[in-house]
């Protein structure tokens, strides 16, 4: 696979349709069937206590309207993650066969392979919004990701997944994790600095109070 691709590969599947997804869709049609449920409860109330049958008729649409606006909406924020995975990847609940792989679609439509890194967004000065980038010291950037100017939940929440999902990937992989071989990388390096600043210090007649913080956690 390409690291980039101006359609989703046959081999791909949304987020959306991943058996861990499924949950939203479930929900989804509950809501709906509930708004329906509420409009249909609302119309006989309203032409119970007498009110006419067009007027009742309009209340009860725009009850049910308004409570299917609000399901489908928070269905979308799910629906429109821009991410993509193949059958070996954990969001496909079954047993891999072979490499996990998964895909992100930039705002151009585009499906671009992240690839080790995980990711983070940075504002785009050019063209406006954000663009994804590596998460790494100097963020090469992947693509521009979202034209919208502020940090919502739903963008929030997209990220979440991405990287997760990337997460999964590496693990199913036995991609070593970048972050935790930086930390282990940072804390062996900090506990050599520490050893050889002390072994220096040692020769000084007067200890300062943070040589003697460390003197006394040993």
């Amino acid at each position: 696979m390409g690291d980039e691709a101006s359609t989703l590969p046959a081999e791909m599947r949304l987020f959306i349709q991943t058996p861990v997804a499924q949950p939203f869709v479930k929900g989804r049609n509950i809501g709906l069937a509930g708004a329906a449920i509420a409009a249909t409860l609302a119309l006989g109330g309203l032409q119970w206590i007498g009110l006419s049958g067009m007027l009742s008729l309009a209340i009860a649409l725009f009850v049910g309207g308004v409570n299917a606006a609000v399901v489908l909406l928070r269905f979308n924020g799910h629906a429109s993650t821009p991410l993509a995975v193949n059958i070996n990847h954990p969001f496909m609940d079954d047993e891999p066969m072979g490499d996990a792989a998964l895909l992100i679609r930039l705002s151009d439509g585009s499906w671009r392979d992240p690839g080790e890194h995980r990711v983070r967004i940075i504002p785009d000065e050019l063209l406006g919004g954000f663009s994804l980038a590596k998460d790494t010291a100097d963020f090469p950037v992947l693509g521009h990701f979202h034209q919208g100017k502020e940090r919502t939940p739903t963008l929030k929440r997209h990220l979440a997944l991405i990287n997760q999902a990337i997460a999964l990937r590496d693990a199913v992989n036995e991609v070593p994790d970048p972050i935790e071989g930086a930390r282990e990388r940072e804390s062996h390096d900090t506990g050599l600095l520490e050893r050889s600043w002390l072994e220096d210090e040692k020769e000084l007649e007067v200890e300062s109070p943070l040589v003697s913080f460390f003197t006394n956690k040993e």
